[in-house]
């Protein structure tokens, strides 16, 4: 009887939303899930509840689609809060809950897997931190033979810093392939001394070294005279500058440095005189090398320390950058990107790996679908593109792949145990975050060199994130030019954007539309010119010498567009779950409105970032170019969500 009078009450609560004609139908059998009946009412009416919370339906939706399914967030949330951060925060809280719960019960099974005892100790040698120390860091790093720039900056390299001086890095080239890289100091990146780091440099040398004023006046003119020499000539040229070269070639041409003994340092190996490298701007970094060898080798040596310090220190949540360091959710965060395997595991492992199931069969269902429209689509070749152009088109589509969790595909427990057994976990936060940059890059570098077909085809089945990579990239779905692959997050495979019992409205409308959106990336402006196996090709050169495409990007691009590629994954994407999805005029006129509501959700309380628009501007652009948004909300021609030029793409 509770349950009977709780589902009345839903019922009764949909005003905005009526679901007596809605599609209840369902992806999931029966046997897909143990946990809740197959397309449980109560999920989908909760979710059409918390839905009308954020709506403001005395609005018109015609004249601001946002502020009609939006309008009442900020009544909910406060500033900066958005349905994908709130998402991530659930994440994050999941984390927190486990590892207090393992150290309140020592009994529990998970201690006796060795990838949760090493977080858990890692995760208190977080919560333990005081007051920043930075001096420790020095002190874990390896004495080095002699003074030499090149040694310490090997060595510095082995943590994944490479920014100044000369760059050598591992860097993942295509789907299936990463190369070594040589390029110039960047010269769009500077030191920025301050009172913690210079503290740490002095107390590392004992008081030896001048006062603040005088190191920063040096520092300013060493970066001056290493950015004249690392900057391009011609900085407006387009010529390309980056060249094959193997190891023998390069040393021949660069005798001043010893390259074989520098990548032995800083990777681990002695390389052969074949061994291939990519190489930017040789004469740049002849220049270089003859400066640094006969400048002043102690400020070279504290130059280098204190970039390596304050780029220790700007790496996403490091909770020494944070005012709440030993914080739960700040540790959890910390580690989340400087651990990414080990902690992606443990989610699995405690969390997720009850659902996998049901949402393959459910997202890998819809994400065919999407393909399947999207190719037949392409055959209509409404653009006239050439033959081989549109075969390789079509290529790319059938070769786009997704991963649930960013996990890699069908791995044993030796490889994980593997992978636990060479990361070591020590004493304190200082010695373990440098283990675990340690671990990660030199995995990147047996990568790059290893000839294990089956390891490699396990690695390259995911995308290994790296600790730099910045939220606002791996904490929503998104797709990875270099491994023609689509990303989704474990934030994104939950409430409110997803659920595998959602009815066939709400999935489709945020699923096929997210789905849609990161496919679509792989044809926009820019990640249009990699092919199926993440190499660069000459696609956009060839598409614009064709007038249809042209007129179709002239369209999208008008004086207010943010980013070009993300407008065009925008109504590329959406279009293409409209036509996946709802084509017939009874599917759009009874779930419809739903639909489109659904899809509001990602977009609620979205803020601008360095690769997308306001949430606002996106959400209600990309539906005012749709007719389908205008039968449905039956929207007067001319008003903003009905347009009357619209624009296409793809």
């Amino acid at each position: 009887m509770p349950r009977l009078w709780a589902l009345c009450l839903l019922l009764a609560s949909a005003k905005a939303l009526p679901t007596n004609q809605l599609n209840k139908s369902c992806r999931l059998r029966a046997a897909d899930t143990s946990t809740e009946p197959t397309c449980s009412t109560d999920i989908n009416l909760r979710h059409i509840q918390l839905l009308e919370q954020y709506m403001l339906p005395e609005l018109d939706a015609c004249q601001d689609f946002y502020k009609y399914a939006c309008g009442n967030w900020r009544s909910v949330h406060e500033a900066g809060v958005s349905a994908m951060s709130l998402s991530g925060a659930r994440i994050d809280q999941r984390y927190v809950e486990l590892f207090e719960r393992l150290l309140d019960e020592p009994q529990a099974p998970e201690h006796e897997l060795p990838m949760y005892s090493k977080l858990l100790r890692y995760y208190q040698s977080c919560r333990a931190l005081g007051k920043p120390r930075l001096r420790r860091y020095l002190e874990q790093l390896p004495h080095t033979a002699n003074n030499h720039w090149a040694e310490l900056l090997a060595l510095l390299g082995r943590y994944g810093y490479h920014e100044h001086y000369v760059k050598i890095e591992v860097s993942q080239h295509n789907a299936t392939q990463h190369m070594l890289v040589v390029q110039p100091h960047n010269y769009n990146l500077s030191l920025n001394l301050s009172m913690i780091i210079y503290k740490a440099l002095r107390r590392h040398t004992h008081g030896l070294l001048p006062n603040l004023t005088q190191l920063r006046e040096r520092f300013g003119q060493l970066e001056a005279t290493l950015q004249q020499m690392a900057r391009p000539a011609n900085s407006s040229s387009e010529e390309e500058t980056l060249r094959n070269y193997t190891l023998e070639q390069l040393q021949q041409e660069l005798p001043q440095f010893n390259w074989t003994h520098a990548l032995q340092l800083q990777l681990g190996a002695t390389y052969p005189g074949s061994h291939q490298l990519l190489v930017d701007d040789v004469p740049a970094l002849r220049h270089l090398i003859a400066f640094l060898n006969r400048a002043d080798a102690r400020l070279l040596q504290l130059y280098s320390w204190a970039r390596f310090l304050q780029h220790l220190m700007q790496l996403p949540h490091n909770p020494l950058s944070n005012s709440h360091s030993s914080s739960r959710s700040i540790c959890v965060q910390h580690m989340r990107k400087t651990l990414y395997l080990p902690m992606n595991f443990v989610y699995e492992h405690s969390y997720y790996g009850r659902q996998r199931a049901a949402d393959e069969r459910v997202i890998f269902g819809v994400f065919e679908e999407l393909k399947t429209q999207f190719a037949q689509q392409l055959r209509r070749n409404e653009f006239g593109l050439e033959a081989p152009l549109l075969q390789a088109l079509l290529a790319k589509v059938h070769g786009l792949r997704l991963n649930l969790g960013n996990m890699p595909a069908n791995a044993s427990t030796e490889f994980y145990v593997d992978c636990e057994q060479h990361w070591r976990v020590g004493g304190d936060f200082y010695e373990n975050h440098l283990q675990s940059l340690l671990h990660y890059y030199a995995h990147l570098a047996e990568l790059e060199r290893s000839a294990n077909a089956s390891m490699r085809q396990l690695w390259y089945s995911f995308n290994h994130h790296g600790p730099g990579l910045t939220d606002n990239i791996d904490a929503t779905p998104y797709f990875y030019c270099l491994g023609s692959i689509i990303i989704m997050p474990y934030a994104y495979v939950q409430l409110p954007f997803y659920d595998a019992q959602f009815w066939p409205a709400l999935l489709y409308g945020d699923l096929a539309n997210t789905l849609g959106h990161e496919m679509l990336h792989a044809f926009d402006t820019y990640f249009v010119d990699y092919d199926a196996q993440g190499v660069m090709r000459d696609y956009s050169d060839q598409l614009l010498l064709n007038d249809h495409y042209v007129d179709a990007v002239n369209c999208l691009n008008d004086s207010e567009v943010f980013m070009l590629n993300e407008r065009a994954a925008d109504i590329s994407g959406t279009r293409l779950a409209l036509q996946t999805y709802m084509q017939q005029p009874a599917e759009r006129r009874n779930n419809g409105r739903l639909y489109f509501l659904q899809f509001a959700q990602f977009f609620c309380g979205e803020e601008a970032d360095i690769f997308h628009d306001t949430g606002s501007k996106r959400l209600n652009y990309a539906l005012a170019q749709m007719p389908e948004f205008a039968e449905v909300f039956q929207c007067a021609q001319g008003s903003p969500m009905n347009p009357v030029q619209r624009c296409r793409f793809w």
